[in-house]
Parts: C-alpha cells; structure tokens; sequence
C-alpha cells in the first residue's frame, strides 16, 4: 500500500501543474533571444565577393555591363561596449582588393525587437573620427577598447530590421524611413541585406524623395554576393640555386595572412628583382551539378602576367596547401 501511495504522489503533482499552466498566462521572456546570438556569430568575420566577379567576368556571362559588381571585402569584428549592446561590431570595407582603399566604416549594433515582436533589429552608427578607427592606424585598437556612444552618430530611421526565413535573416530598412540630404536632392535609402551562415548579401540604393527616382547603387538591385572568408598563414620561400642549395640571397616570407575567397599576397625575389603573388580560392563551382565539383587551390603567378607558374588543387575547405618548385616554394595552412 505504501509503494502505492508513492507512485499516485507525481501523478496528482503533474496534474495540477497542467491544470494551474493552463489557467495563468506564463511568461517565456524573449522569443528572440537564440536567434540574436546565432544572427551575431553569423555576421562576425570577413566577407568577399571574389566569386561573384569571377562569374561576371567570363565571356559568356549573361547580364550588362554596367550591372557587373566591384570587389568588396568586408570585415565584421565583434568588439565590447556595453554602453552601446551586447552584440556590437566594427565594420570596415576596402575595395578592388587594396585595403588602403577602404570605402565603409560603421559601428552596428543588433538588438531583440522586443518579447511582443519578432525580429532583431540592426542599428547603425557612423563615427565621429573614423580615420582614428581604420585597422591600419595605430590607434585603431585603443579607440575601439574605449568605445562609447559619445564618439558616434546616426541618422533617424536607418535601422535595419531582419527577420528569420529558413537557415537565414532578412533585413531591410522601414519604407522611405531613412532620409538624408536636402532640396531637390533630399533622397531614401533602401538598404537590404541577407545573412547566412556562410554568407553575406548586401545591396544600397537610394531614391529621391520628390519623384520616388533611382539616384545611386546597383541598377537591377542585384546584391554584392559575399562570402565568408578563412583565413590563412602562408610561407613563401624563394631560392637562388635550389631549395636543397642554400644561399645568402634566398629570401622567406613568413606569417602572410592570406584569405581564401582571392585573397593575395605580394612578395619581391631579390634573385630576378620580379614581384609574385600567391592567391587561394575555394570555389564553389557553377557549371556542373556534381556534389564533388567544388575545389580548393592555390595559385602562383608573376604581377602583371597572363598565366600562372604554379597551381595547387586541394579539397574543399583543406587546412593546408602548397606546392615546390627549384627556385620557389609555398606553404599555406588555416588558421581556424
């Protein structure tokens, strides 16, 4: 008789807490919390459209000519200041693969639309000293380790709102909400964006107010199609005699930090005074509909000429890859 009281005990607990949950409302919190962090790890890295170029410049590429897009690469570093958010990042772009020309720098911050709605919204700032913050100045950590609202502006109804749709967030700007300029030359941003695990989409246009007219970005409204980048530490070595003959004139590149979406690095041979670059690419590519067509490789090439003097083919995603010639030899292995 006792094992069976003990037994009932559970059961009538169970009940009534089925009966109590039912009649009280239950606060859950956030719907959504876990897709704000998993948006924030997603948007943390570096982007590159070298793929999407490298479509666009073959000879039997469909579009227009001025619908071809520029090399982007862009860079989303997670950075703390609480007096701004928890997931708060420092963006800076460079275009035509020259980090000297870099053509963006924001400080975004993403934030829960709030427990009675859903979506994460997306607040962009613009710096006060951007050039202090550029990845190339050597004030460029100090300024973002003392990050505060006071060294930022923004403009009144730019925030981006994303919304979850599949294995992505969609984000766009509120109709005609974001408005700058003035006079005849008052115009809206409409600014959408796509963020995936692996890959980062992003188009900007802007219209004038007065007659809804395109004034600037991409004509068709085809996004730059971005993808996420590894990174990689290369070795070059070049040599005078052979790699098994040293001389004082062979020359060792260490530490060239090297992305893989056409990423490059330049070095000088003192042996022929020439400059060579190294450059990886893992291609996803397009023309056939194999689950093996894709591949990873390394490319060696003289600046300035037409074919390269060494290639090496790898798997997808390898974390490693090189090649060895007499007089030159690289080695390439990823960081993550």
């Amino acid at each position: 008789m006792k094992k069976l009281r003990f037994l009932t005990f559970p059961i009538l607990a169970v009940i009534s807490l089925q009966a109590s949950l039912a009649s009280a409302p239950f606060d859950f919190g956030d719907p959504n919390v876990r897709d704000l962090g998993l948006i924030a790890k997603w948007f943390e890295g570096e982007f590159d459209n070298d793929e999407q170029l490298w479509v666009e410049g073959r000879s039997d590429w469909w579009g227009k000519a001025d619908e071809k897009h520029g090399r982007i690469h862009a860079i989303h570093k997670r950075i703390k200041a609480d007096s701004i958010g928890k997931y708060v990042f420092y963006i800076e772009e460079y275009m035509d693969n020259d980090p000297t020309k870099v053509g963006r720098q924001r400080i975004v911050s993403f934030e829960s639309m709030g427990e009675k709605n859903p979506g994460i919204v997306m607040k962009l700032y613009f710096l006060k000293e951007a050039d202090k913050y550029l990845m190339a100045s050597e004030t460029h950590e100090a300024m973002l380790a003392n990050m505060t609202k006071d060294a930022l502006f923004g403009l009144d109804g730019c925030d981006v709102i994303f919304q979850r749709v599949g294995q992505q967030f969609h984000g766009s700007m509120r109709e005609k909400a974001c408005q700058f300029g003035k006079g005849d030359e008052l115009r809206y941003s409409v600014h959408d964006m796509i963020v995936s695990e692996n890959e980062y989409w992003r188009v900007d246009r802007t219209f004038l107010v007065k007659d809804d007219s395109f004034f600037k970005g991409h004509p068709n409204a085809e996004p730059h199609k971005m993808r996420k980048a590894k990174v990689y530490t290369c070795d070059v070595s070049f040599y005078e005699k052979a790699y098994y003959l040293p001389s004082e004139k062979d020359k060792n590149y260490k530490d060239l930090k090297v992305h893989d979406q056409g990423g490059t690095a330049h070095v000088l041979n003192p042996v022929d005074g020439k400059t060579y670059f190294v450059q990886l690419r893992n291609k996803e590519y397009p023309f056939y509909d194999l689950s093996d067509s894709d591949f990873f490789f390394l490319r060696f090439k003289e600046e300035g000429a037409q074919a390269s003097l060494a290639l090496a083919f790898a798997e997808p995603n390898a974390k490693k890859i090189g090649f060895q010639m007499n007089w030159a030899s690289a080695v390439c292995e990823c960081e993550q």
